[in-house]
């Protein structure tokens, strides 16, 4: 049997508060709006996509990043110094703050998932 053929599709972000995630991925992220449905609000980001669904009961527990079983993903700038203080004026909680010279830094949504801000 050969192996299929898979590409990615939407990343599913379980939320419980619609409102707050929309402003965290659309207006602190960049994500653009690209349908609506229901409760469920699609996003795009470059070839990027997230379906925000508003039906977790609770945030995630803000456990050590790699220490529970969960997913994270990656976002690429050219600026990191520039990322890192806009969304630290925006008071995104840090994981982990960016310190000069690194090449990263972590920062959680707004039911405490992951996302990895790097430099490239």
């Amino acid at each position: 049997m050969n192996q299929p053929v898979f590409s990615p599709g939407e990343w599913n972000v379980f939320c419980t508060d619609k409102a707050a995630s929309l402003r965290f991925y659309r207006d602190l992220l960049g994500f653009v709006v690209t349908d609506i449905e229901d409760d469920a609000v699609h996003l795009r980001l470059g070839e990027q996509r997230l379906l925000l669904l508003p039906y977790a009961g609770a945030p995630a527990d803000p456990h050590p990043y790699g220490q529970q079983a969960t997913y994270s993903f990656d976002l690429m700038t050219p600026d990191l110094a520039s990322a890192y203080t806009f969304l630290a004026e925006a008071r995104v909680p840090m994981y982990r703050p960016w310190t000069p010279g690194a090449p990263s830094f972590i920062i959680r949504d707004p039911d405490n998932l992951v996302i990895e801000i790097i430099g490239r």
